[in-house]
């Protein structure tokens, strides 16, 4: 099976690059959402139950949707070492961060909503951009056709929070059974779901971060700010897998 090909990412100086450093995103990655992917209870135990759900499945290429600075691909590194790793991204500032984490992976620039792959991938990963996307019955069209085998997807559910659209980019949280449904619309049988969340992150953290706005989360990790992450990282593990706002949905193609 030959590999999957995507377009490599444009020089630090193209017109491309210089276009996109102008995006919002760019702006936060490295001084505001590094740590936070690395360090941030939500986000390490998001990567915790993916990894779960990898484990048992068998393949060869990885395509990460919304791959971020690369910590979900470098953990899949570590589990699936043969595996052929590939990402992509709206912002080019964390694609070159997630490049220089993983050197060996292929990384490109793409808009879920226009999908211009030519390729597919064993496993498709997508965690936390559904609710950033309008147009979401086409980027979950775009996902179903960039799969091979499998789709994981990750996203929030439940109450919206009224900070979540300004200090997150959330235009929905999905209704309780929404994605299963729009999924199964897209001609993906859905094997797996796990619910996280119920009681620490959802309602707890949430409804926290809501008064605060979401500040406490972004930034610069210290000392102080990682000891108290992996406190609320341990205290996550009580949390149910069957009742929560984050749900994981693993699908295979039909």
């Amino acid at each position: 099976m030959s590999k999957p090909s995507i377009h490599p990412l444009p020089k630090p100086h193209s017109k491309e690059v210089d276009a996109m450093e102008r995006s919002v995103y760019n702006q936060h990655w490295e001084a505001d959402w590094d740590d936070m992917k690395n360090y941030g209870p939500y986000a390490r135990h998001m990567r915790r139950l993916i990894l779960e759900l990898l484990h048992p499945l068998k393949f060869d290429t990885v395509l990460d949707v919304g791959c971020g600075q690369g910590a979900l691909l470098a953990d899949v590194a570590t589990l699936f070492p043969n595996a052929n790793l590939y990402g992509s991204d709206f912002s080019m500032a964390a694609l070159q961060m997630a490049q220089r984490r993983l050197p060996n992976a292929a990384f490109t620039i793409m808009d879920l909503t226009q999908n211009s792959f030519h390729s597919s991938f064993d496993v498709v990963l997508c965690t936390d951009v559904l609710e950033h996307i309008e147009d979401d019955v086409t980027a979950i069209r775009n996902l179903a056709q960039l799969t091979r085998r499998y789709l994981l997807i990750a996203t929030v559910q439940g109450r919206m929070r009224a900070h979540e659209p300004e200090a997150w980019g959330h235009v929905r949280n999905y209704r309780y059974g929404e994605l299963v449904q729009k999924l199964e619309s897209a001609d993906l049988k859905v094997i797996k779901t796990i619910e996280w969340g119920f009681p620490l992150f959802s309602p707890i953290y949430r409804d926290i971060n809501a008064v605060i706005g979401g500040a406490g989360t972004s930034g610069k990790y210290g000392l102080v700010r990682k000891g108290i992450a992996e406190l609320i990282y341990q205290m996550f593990r009580l949390n149910r897998t069957t009742h929560g706002d984050e749900i994981f949905v693993l699908a295979e193609r039909t």
